[in-house]
């Protein structure tokens, strides 16, 4: 006998089902209606079926999220709690207005956080903010922390006058104080009555100071040696940093609790002061001070022999900033418990360094930096031990020495070459490496087929002239590579690489602005797993072929030709690159290829497809874009500006009108601002935007079939950038501001269909190994560090 099992199917599955079919239907319909839309009765069909659209949207939205649930009514109150301290970010400011907002949520989130004395705990003195504002909220901060450890943010300068009354009522808690944090202005300074105490002053005023652990001085010091004594009043005292202690002030106080120092002076003198710091972990042995008094003089070192400490660190982290130190040796024989180490030495320094690497067992980090200009200069590789648990690499040579001797440039070239022949056991061992050869270093044969073990590579070359002879490059397991290299050696560089689990490439060009380009292909069957890819080069074109595990593109500084080829490709084959989700632009793209690019791919028939979901932009943007670029996004219809008016042409015409006001970021995004154009007293490479851009003829078939209409307007493409170009050479007696105020430079924006508009802070330049620890798709709700546009 044979037994069926049932398969139950939920409601919730059959509604969905039910959902997309209808969707389905409405498409078919919508795009039967468009064919033949000259007729006004067909329009308003055509507007009335994509409103039901739109509709069927929203409800599948609805069916696959489910209701909104309260994630304090499901989440135990210790969870939630860390989740709302994620979202508080306070760079921009403080927290308390975050909080404020939040208790509007509803009567049971006003309770559980004005009874959350964490979220209370972070006092920021601004100097934006009105007296009466600044002490409303640090009053009612200090109330509802009750006894927890408080941070203070300063933000220097600082109104007096806010400043006193604040200090008057953080002072009688001054022992709850753990952090104090010393920072540029978050926004622009508006008058010019702000004095600026001083930062020993402030540190003066809170005394004493019995369970201070840190001190972040930012791009401040104190004024004099004898005002670092002051951090005798702070026995607690853990971490400082920014400025640096002076060796004679450690000399004169034991600071027991010291985990985290940077100072100057040699290691002798170091060892002088050592027994006082037993607890001293991390060490900065800077090259020079933010002043001229930080000297160590007064540290005397005894006659006869060198001194040693009696015991051996606890040194974990050592960063070294100077070209000379006999004795630096000694210190990493008596540090066994080295976990990272940053060195910027000479090559004979480098030898005395590794002779020590056998020592410390611990070491997973190791970051050298070889920049020296003396002939005599020699790496021997006689005395070299390896590192049998280092990790990553970071590795980077500079030159200083005269271009035309050939003999001093042989004997450098050498010390690379034996350096590399020395350690070719640890190289075997990495599993991140970050090598940078400037100044037409040339790279050794040896060392990239031993790096095959490596997850994350990093190469950034000046020449690369040797490629004739490698072999083919099984990285096996390399998932995140990142390339600099001359553009005219990418062809032959990337057919000997073997990369089938590469995950993120990131591609960029040392090589002249000027220089010719250079055609490449990223084949999808040399690079299956590709997620991640970040384009950052004008002097590469991209011949595009899909990658189907793609799910998000980046296009950095100079990728603005290689993003507008990309979104005509996206509208002529909008089936390629089946999994991509997100796009980013570090640089203005053209909003009508943009938005023809979401209309082709976020309306398709197959649901295998997915829809482009997140959109980043280096800036916020005008109502008029914003709103049918997040509806786009979410997949519904919206009303838009014509393909002329949101192209270069239509933008021309109001960037190039001299009696229009706006600066050349408001213009571009479509907003609106006050700023005045001027005279040109220097070339105004701000107009020159699309200027060099060159549209590259259309040879792909559409797929599926495009409507004439857009067809010929993609192919006037040339026309467009012909016609800006002609307007900024015309312009050459005025020009616009760069930016206004309104803009925030150091951050990028995100547009999803979650949220208007979101930002999160830049790469910085770490994309894509950064990329791993971060999702692909960036929801408002899903990303930390995100603060609302306004």
């Amino acid at each position: 006998m044979v037994h069926a099992t049932p398969v139950l199917v939920s409601d919730q599955s059959l509604e969905s089902d039910h959902l997309e079919s209808e969707r389905v239907k409405l498409l078919n319909s919508i795009y039967k209606l468009s064919e033949d839309a000259s007729q006004p009765e067909k329009q308003e069909e055509i507007k009335s079926l994509r409103s039901d659209y739109n509709q069927i949207i929203s409800r599948q939205v609805m069916v696959n999220r489910g209701p909104w649930t309260d994630p304090l009514s499901i989440l135990p109150l210790e969870i939630w709690v860390h989740i709302i301290e994620e979202i508080l970010d306070n760079r921009w400011g403080s927290s308390y207005r975050v909080i404020a907002n939040m208790v509007l949520v509803g009567q049971k989130w006003k309770e559980a956080i004005v009874n959350t004395p964490q979220f209370w705990t972070v006092i920021t003195i601004d100097p934006n903010f009105q007296e009466s504002d600044l002490l409303e909220r640090v009053a009612a901060s200090l109330h509802l922390s009750k006894d927890h450890p408080l941070t203070l943010l300063l933000d220097f300068p600082i109104d007096r006058a806010s400043y006193d009354a604040c200090q008057t009522l953080i002072s009688p808690h001054s022992s709850r104080i753990r952090r104090i944090h010393f920072r540029n202005p978050s926004k622009p300074i508006k008058g010019s009555k702000h004095l600026d105490p001083s930062v020993y002053q402030v540190l003066s005023d809170f005394l004493p100071l019995p369970n201070l652990q840190e001190i972040q001085f930012g791009n401040f010091c104190l004024a004099s040696e004898e005002q670092w004594d002051i951090v005798e009043l702070m026995p607690q005292l853990k971490f400082v940093e920014g400025d640096g202690m002076p060796l004679s002030v450690l000399r004169r106080i034991s600071l027991v609790h010291l985990e985290s120092l940077k100072t100057y002076g040699s290691v002798d003198k170091l060892f002088t002061v050592i027994a006082n710091l037993p607890q001293i972990k991390e060490l900065e042995m800077a090259e020079s001070s933010y002043t001229n008094w930080a000297v160590d003089d007064s540290c005397e070192v005894p006659a006869g022999d060198s001194v040693t400490p009696e015991q051996p660190l606890s040194l974990e982290t050592m960063t070294w900033h100077r070209y000379n130190g006999s004795r630096l040796k000694d210190l990493i024989h008596w540090s066994p418990c080295l976990k990272s180490m940053t060195l910027l030495v000479s090559w004979k320094f480098l030898v005395s360094v590794l002779e020590e690497m056998a020592n410390l067992p611990f070491l997973s980090y190791l970051a050298v930096y070889v920049q020296r200009k003396a002939s005599e200069d020699k790496f021997s590789p006689a005395a070299v031990t390896q590192s049998p648990s280092l990790r990553e690499l970071h590795f980077e040579v500079g030159y200083f020495g005269s271009d035309n001797d050939s003999k001093e440039r042989r004997e450098l070239n050498k010390n690379l070459s034996n350096f590399v022949d020395a350690w070719l056991p640890t190289f075997a061992r990495l599993e991140k490496a970050f090598i940078c050869l400037g100044n037409e270093w040339p790279l050794p044969l040896a060392l990239l087929p031993n790096l095959r073990r490596v997850k994350v590579l990093s190469l950034t070359l000046s020449t690369l002239n040797i490629l004739g002879e490698f072999p083919k490059l099984p990285f096996d397991a390399l998932e995140d590579l990142k390339l600099h290299i001359p553009a005219s050696c990418y062809v032959d560089f990337l057919s000997f690489l073997q990369c089938p689990n590469l995950l993120l490439l990131t591609v960029q060009t040392s090589t002249s602005p000027y220089s010719e380009k250079v055609s490449i292909h990223l084949d999808p069957k040399q690079f299956p797993r590709l997620s991640g890819l970040h384009w950052n080069t004008k002097q590469l074109a991209w011949t595009i072929s899909s990658h189907r595990m793609l799910k998000l593109i980046v296009f950095g500084r100079g990728g603005s030709q290689a993003a507008s080829n990309f979104c005509t490709h996206l509208i002529l084959r909008p089936l390629d690159f089946p999994s991509l989700e997100q796009v980013e632009f570090y640089e203005f793209p053209e909003w009508d290829l943009i938005t023809l690019m979401l209309e082709r791919r976020n309306f398709l028939l197959e649901p295998s497809i997915s829809r482009i979901r997140t959109v980043v932009l280096p800036t916020t943007l005008g109502f008029i874009l914003k709103t049918p670029l997040t509806s786009l996004l979410g997949g519904q219809f919206s009303n838009r500006l014509s393909n002329h008016d949101l192209s270069i042409a239509g933008i021309a015409e109001v960037y190039f009108d001299k009696s229009l006001s706006g600066c050349h970021w408001c213009c571009l995004s479509m907003q609106a601002c006050s700023s005045y154009t001027y005279p040109a007293y220097y070339a105004p490479s701000m107009q020159a935007h699309w200027s060099n851009h060159q549209a590259e003829p259309i040879t792909v078939t559409p797929d599926p079939p495009l409507a004439d209409s857009t067809l010929n307007w993609l192919e006037q493409r040339q026309e467009r950038y012909s016609q800006w170009k002609q307007n900024a050479d015309a312009a050459t007696t005025w020009t616009r501001g760069s930016v206004c105020e309104s803009h925030q430079l150091s951050s990028l924006f995100v547009f999803s269909s979650f949220s208007t508009a979101s930002e999160y802070p830049p790469l910085r330049g770490v994309f894509p190994a950064d990329l791993i620890k971060r999702p692909f798709y960036l929801p408002f709700c899903c990303c930390r560090n995100f603060k609302a546009s306004v």
